[in-house]
């Protein structure tokens, strides 16, 4: 944890879901280019430590528990943070930085957070890719805002990686509904194999059955082993990604990997990933979706079920430097 926290700083809250945090490295390296003063990032000690020890902040701050609005409030007071960014959908850090007077508080209207925000606009309710969302609030303060950046993160870390060419697998999903099935992934790695290609499997330690049923003696199974920095290192070198709509899929598009996430239950409009070489793929002609449900209650999952491993090969190949 980074001890020396700048007085007079722009607080960055992180949320604690991955994807979410993935897309706020966008936003740092916009306040980074516009010069918003000393960057503190705060949140869950998982999602803060994606971006300790790096450019990304000056300091990091994890969270103690889940502290409710007047302990957050009494950290941001005895800082005297000069700003709050907060785009988690939630009142408290919102609620927070009223409390503690911060001069600017600069967040998303949803969970009544907007009566509390000095610049403040509509998340759910906008437009286009979430990235741009973002943007359009941080423009209400910064009326000369530059385009939203690609975060191009490096991690900083070192990996042991394979000699020869490699792709990044990341079968795992928060809902059932956004997952492409176990075998799918298993034939694309199989297929990748016999191309040349190694393949590394990544996920979280609740993700070790499906990463292990895709990876077998094949691929080199990850899962659980990584921490986040070096998760994205694996992905900042590979030569394609492939995942969900997943946080691992954000990330790997904040990296600046060729990045292929697959959608069915959501909509790659608002949510494909955000980077240079990042993609959404999904099914046409399905009626139900996007459904944007947690489980599939159409028999055969045709949304996901229906993107063939073969499609997606094409897909990943066409992704890949020459």
């Amino acid at each position: 944890m980074s001890t020396s926290i700048p007085r007079h700083a722009t607080w960055v809250r992180f949320p604690r879901f991955v994807g979410d945090a993935a897309m706020q490295l966008p936003v740092l390296r916009l306040l980074r280019e516009i010069q918003a003063g000393p960057l503190v990032v705060w949140g869950p000690r998982t999602a803060v430590g994606l971006v300790e020890g790096t450019w990304f902040c000056d300091a990091v701050l994890p969270d103690d528990g889940k502290p409710g609005p007047f302990a957050l409030a009494r950290i941001l007071r005895q800082h005297q943070a000069a700003r709050s960014i907060h785009f988690p959908k939630s009142l408290r850090p919102a609620l927070a930085a009223w409390l503690a007077r911060v001069p600017e508080r600069i967040g998303v209207d949803e969970s009544l957070a907007g009566w509390f925000n000095t610049h403040s606009g509509p998340f759910w309710e906008a437009e286009g890719p979430f990235l741009l969302r973002y943007h359009a609030v941080l423009a209400r303060r910064w009326p000369d805002l530059p385009p939203m950046p690609y975060a191009d993160f490096d991690p900083g870390v070192a990996i042991q990686a394979p000699r020869e060419r490699y792709i990044c697998l990341m079968p795992g999903s928060t809902w059932p509904s956004k997952a492409w099935p176990v075998a799918h992934y298993r034939a694309l790695l199989l297929k990748a194999r016999a191309e040349g290609f190694a393949v590394a499997v990544l996920g979280s330690p609740d993700e070790a059955g499906t990463c292990e049923a895709v990876a077998g003696a094949e691929g080199l199974n990850l899962c659980g082993k990584t921490t986040l920095k070096e998760a994205a290192a694996w992905m900042r070198g590979a030569a394609a990604v492939l995942g969900n709509d997943s946080g691992l899929s954000h990330l790997a598009a904040a990296c600046g990997a060729p990045a292929l996430a697959l959608y069915g239950a959501t909509d790659p409009g608002g949510s494909t990933p955000w980077g240079p070489r990042s993609h959404g793929m999904r099914k046409d002609g399905i009626p139900c979706a996007p459904c944007f449900k947690p489980a599939c209650f159409t028999p055969g999952h045709p949304c996901l079920a229906g993107i063939s491993p073969e499609d997606v090969w094409t897909q990943l190949l066409a992704l890949i430097p020459v």
